[in-house]
């Protein structure tokens, strides 16, 4: 069965389909705004493509570097947003 197929939404799409659904909750959007500003749709797909890489590694070393590495490119482009006319 493909990632895709999987009838539970275990797979890389369900996961992604819960995280932008749990972000698009008024809730979330209320009190993490300027987060959830900063975040486009591709850098949840990123997120979901470094948790599943690295799911199964017993050493977290390459998650980290890859979720800093996320965080500095959303950074980068949260303040470049603030900075903007």
């Amino acid at each position: 069965m493909t990632d895709d197929a999987d009838p539970a939404g275990q797979g890389r799409n369900g996961a992604l389909a819960a995280m932008l659904e749990v972000c698009s909750e008024s809730d979330v959007i209320e009190h993490y705004r300027t987060i959830a500003s900063g975040f486009d749709p591709d850098d949840y797909r990123t997120l979901i493509d470094v948790a599943w890489r690295h799911q199964f590694d017993d050493d977290r070393l390459h998650f980290k570097r890859d979720i800093r590495d996320l965080q500095q490119h959303v950074s980068r482009r949260a303040l470049e947003r603030v900075e903007r006319p």
